[in-house]
């Protein structure tokens, strides 16, 4: 963090961009980041459970953080007992995790850490465990003293300050070596790790005038998440890619023009994981300046409960209004002569943009394809109609209709493709063959209520954009073409369904991606 005249404020700067990185890891392999070989050591550690009842990690960082990663390791949180009950659906889980509801997660983490550290007479039980408590968090600062990587801090909960200083102080001895140390401070109920006692020394001061978790804007942003789960993490848009490397970015040439605009569009991320006994999603939510559309009921519910994998969109049209000078902008920020670009294609197709594009999208669309007649052999036979797929627009019919037979008129033959097309009261349909196209016709179905569905997405006629996919009813096709054998295939077995929806409420759009499986 710089002063007024782009000085460090905290000792005298931080250490040379070699001995920055070396220390990151050091850090990081203390706190079990990176445990035990990564991604896959925390899926074995897991499931975690983050923002009890009690005082957490974001009220021990500094609030001009740039980035915050927030767990808690509770053994006896609901969200731990759901998420054994979910994971233990899948026998690879099973056997290579070996945890129970009782599991202490943080010995696991922990124990593995310190096992790839050269330290004698380290370990959980005796270095760790006396002091430590279940709440973790990091976070990124800005750079320092003229250097360009973001600053990496983390918070580990105490339960004893004085065992805590005494332990740590050893590991930084231990690990660190003579070229290489950690730093420690303590603030609240916390110890802040950092790459010198300097800097550890500035975070905890400036957590305790102002900390992240009193920030109205990051309150307002876990609010909008909903109920929190194992990990969440949190963004602030701009200052993150304001401190990010070119080679992350690939920035160069229209790049910055492109992050110029996504900073100016979006401010905020914040997301949540989290578990039920039969269901895993990630809650995401944007703050910025996407605008909220009047829309009808999302159509995919009336679908037929027999729908395998289904996208929907409400109110195209209207997304379209209110983001076609936002497209406008993106193009223009990559170099396109955006206006010209449309005044040719409109030349040689005879469309206006973007009125005929706001009639194909119109009040809803869907594509769909439905389970039955969807077998391997009728894939096999290259005959389009034996499978049951289709599009229905939703909108001014008669103009639809006209479109598509534009469309058909520039394309010219479509012996290769033929559709079944009909012209419903409110819109129109393009299907693979009779019979489905009078079921997307009609409509009517009941997708929206079936327990596969719902489990998924929730009440998705209220949702702007919807994607579902049901797992169960292509299993047997998908396990059968498998190569791997039994083991594969029952550890896909448990799946049921997938589903994402998105919506804007006021300044945050909101995305939620969720995964079900059969009890």
């Amino acid at each position: 963090m710089l002063g007024p005249a782009g000085q460090p404020l905290y000792g005298d700067g931080p250490p040379s961009q070699g001995k920055r990185g070396i220390k990151v890891l050091v850090i990081t392999a203390v706190l079990a980041l990176i445990a035990g070989g990564g991604a896959f050591a925390f899926y074995q550690a897991d499931p975690l459970h983050m923002f009890g009842d009690e005082p957490q990690a974001s009220e021990a960082l500094p609030a001009d953080a740039l980035f915050y990663l927030g767990v808690d390791m509770n053994p006896s949180a609901s969200q731990k007992v759901k998420a054994l009950q979910f994971l233990n659906h899948f026998p690879a889980f099973r056997e290579e995790a070996d945890l129970d509801e009782n599991a202490d997660v943080r010995d696991r983490l922990f124990g593995e850490a310190l096992s790839d550290t050269e330290c004698e007479g380290v370990s959980y039980e005796d270095t760790i465990k006396p002091w430590v408590g279940d709440k973790f968090g990091m976070a990124l600062m800005e750079p320092a003293g003229g250097e360009t990587d973001p600053v990496p801090v983390v918070a580990i909960q105490v339960t004893d300050e004085a065992k805590a200083d005494d332990q740590l102080s050893k590991l930084a001895t231990c690990v660190g070596g003579e070229n290489v140390e950690f730093g420690h401070a303590f603030t609240g109920d916390y110890a802040l790790l950092a790459e010198t006692s300097e800097l550890a020394d500035g975070f905890a001061n400036d957590a305790a005038d102002n900390a992240l978790a009193d920030s109205s804007e990051f309150k307002a942003d876990m609010e909008s998440l909903g109920d929190l789960g194992i990990a969440t993490m949190w963004v602030d848009v701009e200052g993150s890619l304001n401190v990010a490397t070119p080679e992350i970015l690939g920035r160069g040439g229209d790049m910055d023009n492109q992050l110029d605009m996504l900073k100016s569009k979006y401010q905020r991320v914040a997301a949540t994981f989290r578990f039920e006994s039969d269901a895993v999603e990630i809650a995401t939510t944007v703050f910025g300046e996407t605008v909220e559309i009047s829309h009808g009921d999302n159509q995919i519910v009336e679908l037929p409960e027999s729908s395998v994998v289904a996208m929907s969109q409400a109110g195209g049209a209207d997304r379209l209004g209110a983001s076609w000078d936002d497209i406008k902008e993106l193009a223009g920020s990559e170099g396109v002569n955006f206006d010209q670009e449309v005044a040719d294609f409109e030349a040689e197709t005879g469309f206006s943009l973007p009125e005929d594009l706001a009639t194909v999208l119109g009040e809803n669309i869907m594509f769909v394809a439905d389970a039955d007649g969807l077998t391997s052999e009728a894939l096999q036979s290259e005959q389009f109609d034996a499978v049951n797929a289709g599009i229905r627009f939703t909108g001014d019919a008669e103009a639809q209709k006209a479109l598509y037979d534009e469309v058909s008129q520039l394309l010219g033959s479509q012996e290769d493709l033929p559709l079944v097309t009909l012209e419903a009261e409110d819109g129109f349909v393009m299907a693979s063959n009779d019979a489905y196209a009078e079921t997307l016709k009609e409509l009517g179905g009941d997708l929206g209520s079936s327990e596969a569905f719902t489990s998924v997405v929730d009440d998705a006629a209220s949702k702007e954009a919807v994607f579902y996919f049901n797992w169960d009813l292509i299993e047997d096709q998908v396990i059968e073409a498998l190569p791997g054998g039994p083991e594969i295939a029952e550890n896909i077995e448990p799946l049921r369904a997938v589903g994402i929806s998105a919506d804007v409420e006021g300044d945050y759009t909101k995305i939620v991606a969720k995964v079900s499986v059969n009890d």
